[in-house]
């Protein structure tokens, strides 16, 4: 078992001839072959991407849950954490193009520090052992090839241990938990770290106006058998074979799905080219070179 620290160890595993995948690597070969290519082979990035208000959110939400792990659930030091990330990203209220009025924003300092406020109410009791928290991990899932993902955390349940993954979502009850490769991700990864059967937990932190805190707040318990584990595993090696098969012949097809969660793919100036001379200087001049790393430390 190998836990990843420095930041960049992806590219430069898979630069260096190793096989290595992540979850949300995989899931864009699925959507599209070439957006995989310029993402996750060519490292573009577009130079005047805004910010995803939703993702910030999300990625503020964790370091504040992480931070109260680790402090002995001090509260203040958790909501100040959040506060100083989300701060920047904060979403602004928006005027309506049918009626003319204001529509108030979701993504907000505010409700983020009251949701995460009655989170430390609600879960402050809470007394598993933290085994593991934040783990950037990878193992060999065949021979020569990798899996890696990033354990929210590890607790030690009354019968077993148990992974448990926040999820930051207005969606809070459209989630799919089998199949669901990356939580079957999490739980193979998991056990070959402890050595021991580990089953998951959804941590829901919903995001909306109207819902009731029992809505906006659950743990989900689940887990799946050898069976199902059995099949993502070969699902997932059969994904990692076409990846291959692509890298060999240079050849990464469009699926022409352009607008994936409601908005124009990052690379449509590129697949919508007229012709081929121009194609490095749009590189240069729209992208920058970033590559994925989902374990990344930020600041």
């Amino acid at each position: 078992m190998a836990q990843l620290k420095s930041n960049g160890v992806m590219h430069n595993l898979r630069s260096s001839g190793v096989s290595i995948y992540d979850n949300s690597m995989l899931a864009t070969f699925i959507t599209c072959p070439r957006m995989f290519d310029y993402r996750h082979n060519q490292g573009l990035v577009a130079k005047n991407r805004e910010p995803a208000v939703a993702l910030e959110f999300g990625l503020s939400v964790h370091r504040a849950l992480e931070l109260w792990q680790k402090t002995s659930k001090d509260d203040d030091k958790a909501i100040n954490e959040f506060v100083q990330g989300f701060a920047p990203f904060e979403e602004q209220p928006k005027i309506s193009p049918k009626t003319g009025k204001e529509l108030g924003a979701t993504y907000t300092v505010l409700y983020g520090c009251s949701i995460l406020t009655e989170y430390f109410r609600r879960y402050r009791d809470d007394k598993r052992e933290v085994v593991e928290l934040e783990s950037p991990l990878a193992e060999e899932v065949a021979e020569g090839v990798f899996i890696a993902g990033k354990v929210d955390k590890i607790v030690r349940g009354p019968k077993n241990l148990i992974f448990a993954d926040y999820k930051t979502t207005k969606y809070m009850n459209q989630f799919l938990l089998n199949p669901n490769p990356q939580f079957m991700t999490y739980k193979f990864l998991s056990e070959k770290l402890t050595g021991k059967p580990v089953s998951g937990e959804l941590d829901i932190i919903g995001v909306s106006k109207s819902k009731s805190l029992d809505e906006l707040l659950r743990r989900e318990p689940f887990d799946y058998t050898s069976h199902q584990m059995s099949e993502w595993r070969k699902s997932l090696l059969g994904l990692v074979s076409m990846i291959e098969k692509s890298k060999q012949e240079n050849f990464w097809p469009q699926t022409w799905r352009c607008q994936p969660f409601f908005r124009d793919c990052d690379f449509m100036p590129l697949c919508t080219m007229p012709n081929a001379e121009g194609h490095d200087r749009l590189v240069e001049s729209v992208y920058k070179v970033e590559y994925w790393d989902p374990f990344k430390e930020t600041d």
